[in-house]
């Protein structure tokens, strides 16, 4: 492993440059660190099963504009307008996303 900050992904590969792909994932998706407390009404989160799968989609360019910020090593925040588009272009790579919408409350 590289010296210097410990990986927050540990089981998670370096790659050629000596980055870890928890220093990738942080420059493409910058983990959201609020100076207080925030609640977003109609928030679109995007949650992964492992933070790999979260690296390879920030990856994409065609998906990288979907995404806003990183929430936690698994879940980044989509644009809400977009998440629709998004869930789309994820089926048409391969991937099965499963689409939760809240309910209304009074």
């Amino acid at each position: 492993m590289a010296r210097g900050k410990p990986s927050r992904f540990p089981a998670l590969a370096i790659d050629e440059g000596g980055r870890s792909a928890s220093e990738l994932l942080d420059d493409l998706l910058p983990l959201a660190e609020p100076s207080a407390t925030e609640v977003h009404d109609h928030a679109a989160v995007l949650e992964v099963g492992d933070p790999a799968q979260l690296l390879e989609l920030a990856s994409d360019t065609a998906l990288r504009p979907f995404l806003l910020c990183r929430l936690a090593p698994n879940a980044a925040l989509v644009d809400p307008g977009r998440a629709d588009d998004l869930a789309e272009m994820l089926r048409r790579r391969g991937h099965t996303p499963k689409i939760l919408k809240s309910t209304e409350h009074p």
